[in-house]
């Protein structure tokens, strides 16, 4: 039953998707993606019908923002995701997604009553000493409320939004069977890599519906700024946590894009650009462990200046690989050195193997290395090199790693909030230290000693493993096991033009037979009839007929004929 109950529920939501694309001017999505079974006769047709007068004003870019808008929380984290990605998407609809807002109506308070009673195994009034049923801020995954535990701190309860769960995982299902069908079926998408974009999506999702994994990240931002006065990280308290309940220390502030506010309270606005940016350096160079959702409504600012950080469900990683190839490209600009600035690309994963790049790429790559040569490294801004470089992996046909677009995207993020407070305000001037540390440490004694020491080990494993796989090879060749895979470039047009072509010709021969077939037929007077004309005849012109204008609409909407 329970079973049963999920296919009705997929069936369902599969629906109203294609309902609300249909209706906000996405009928053609619907056709590309294999939806048609969703729709009715006459849209196969002639298309779907015409948008309603007020969305006739609106750009596709706008249109397709009030549709996520309207599908809910996954696809508004979709959209917000899809927003991150200025490799792959125009700049008319970053802008837009970039809006989409989390904004439903707020579910009761006895359900979320009902909700923290579950979790904790209690009455609410055995948890809080005061709780105030009026939600201070509402989302389509969780809404908060002000408490006050029994010790008399006062605390945010984030509670969850009940059945959220199943709605999202509905979702993220109807997602990946979309992905699927997209990289096989629409050649456009495979740039894109649809499945593990979605992959990346669901894991990110299922964490956005696990409070105590948005928890432990605050818990780790905690540690890393104890002691920093300038930033304030609200304590987690987790005997009071749960996976659908979070709960931490209540701060309030100034919403940091509020100019009129911040100036209103005397608060120098450039000394807190100058404390975001130290904030981020620190988190990025230092910790290895940054905030990746930094947008206005998730940064505050305290009356006495301290930066507020709220919201940890979205938090970015540098790893060593990538910490120590951020200053590999630093070291290629400064020596104009294309190979070395190619060994550091790939091993970020922006080229797949050293020396496999393209003509084009090259010459994209030159024109960056002598635009930023013999700058000081005072004056190289991490977020313009790295916008740069993606754009350039963009339009060369370059796959760019989700983490490295997540870091770009929240530098661009921080950057804008920065500007706005400061329009003078200089990141790379501010980056030039850590920069320059990182570059002193290859002088060290200690970093050459451990690359030796590194060397010398992967030349003993390859050394080691060497004779194993060449026996490997041999025994498979001799046995007739050893398999070659080869991968045809450019022929994929060619293929589905080739498809297309013989469904329509295997078509038309179906109509020719069925008008001959009938002809014949009509000739032999056999009962029954009408008018003399036998109906089994007729029958066979109509079914030719009717099946003949489909294949010239077909033909029509093609465009090509």
């Amino acid at each position: 039953m329970r079973l049963l109950d999920k296919e009705y529920a997929y069936v369902k939501r599969y629906r109203q998707i294609v309902d609300v694309m249909i209706r906000h001017g996405f009928g053609y999505l619907v056709d590309r993606f294999g939806l048609r079974q969703s729709r009715s006769i006459r849209e196969k047709l002639f298309g779907p019908k015409p948008l309603r007068e007020q969305l006739l004003t609106l750009s596709e870019a706008e249109r397709l923002r009030l549709a996520l808008e309207e599908l809910g929380p996954t696809f508004i984290k979709f959209g917000q995701i899809l927003s991150t990605r200025y490799d792959l998407v125009p700049g008319e609809y970053i802008r837009e997604l970039s809006k989409l807002q989390d904004t439903v109506a707020p579910f009761q308070y006895s359900e979320a009553k009902k909700v923290i009673e579950k979790e904790h195994g209690k009455k609410i009034d055995e948890i809080f000493s005061v709780f105030n049923p009026q939600q201070i801020a509402s989302a389509s995954i969780g809404q908060v409320y002000r408490a006050t535990l029994s010790d008399g701190k006062e605390v945010a309860v984030k509670v969850m939004r009940p059945g959220v769960e199943d709605v999202i995982e509905t979702d993220l299902a109807i997602l990946a069977s979309l992905a699927r069908f997209a990289e096989k079926h629409v050649k456009e998408s495979k740039f894109f890599n649809p499945v593990g974009f979605i992959d990346d999506f669901s894991r990110v999702m299922r964490q956005e519906v696990d409070y105590s994994h948005e928890a432990q990240n605050a818990d780790r931002f905690y540690s890393n700024f104890a002691g920093i006065t300038t930033v304030k990280i609200p304590k987690i308290y987790w005997e009071y946590t749960t996976k659908h309940v979070l709960t931490q220390e209540y701060s309030e502030g100034i919403k940091i894009s509020d100019i009129a506010q911040l100036e209103a309270v005397g608060l120098d606005k450039k000394k807190i650009t100058i404390d975001l940016a130290n904030a981020y350096l620190k988190m990025i160079f230092e910790d290895g462990f940054y905030h990746a959702d930094p947008h206005p409504g998730n940064i505050l600012v305290s009356r006495e200046g301290v930066i507020i950080f709220l919201d940890f469900g979205m938090a970015g990683h540098v790893d060593p690989v990538l910490h120590e190839n951020l200053a590999n490209l630093i070291i290629s600009i400064q020596r104009n050195d294309m190979n070395f600035l190619i060994e550091a690309l790939s091993e970020i994963g922006l080229v797949s193997d050293a020396g496999s790049e393209s003509p084009m790429l090259r010459i994209k790559l030159e024109d960056l290395l002598n635009q930023y040569y013999s700058l000081s490294t005072r004056l190289i801004d991490p977020t313009a090199f790295l916008r740069d470089l993606i754009h350039i992996f963009a339009k060369t046909g370059g796959k760019i790693p989700s983490n490295i677009m997540l870091l770009s995207k929240t530098l661009i993020i921080r950057d804008e909030i920065s500007r706005k407070l400061d329009p003078e305000h200089n990141f790379a001037e501010m980056t030039e230290p850590y920069v320059r540390k990182m570059l002193e440490e290859r002088t060290h004694a200690s970093y050459i000693m451990k690359e030796v020491a590194k060397t010398i080990w992967d030349f003993a494993h390859l050394i080691k493993v060497l004779p194993r796989r060449v026996n490997h090879i041999l025994a498979k060749a001799e046995k007739g096991t050893l398999r070659y895979e080869l991968e045809h470039q450019g022929l994929e047009n060619f293929i589905e033009e080739m498809d297309i072509m013989s469904n329509r010709l295997s078509f038309s021969m179906i109509i020719a037979a069925l008008i001959v077939g009938s002809s014949l037929i009509i000739q032999t007077r056999m009962s029954p009839s009408l008018f003399g004309v036998p109906l089994l005849g007729i029958f066979g012109f109509f079914i030719a007929g009717f099946l003949g204008i489909g294949l010239l609409i077909s033909i029509l909407r093609s465009g090509r004929w």
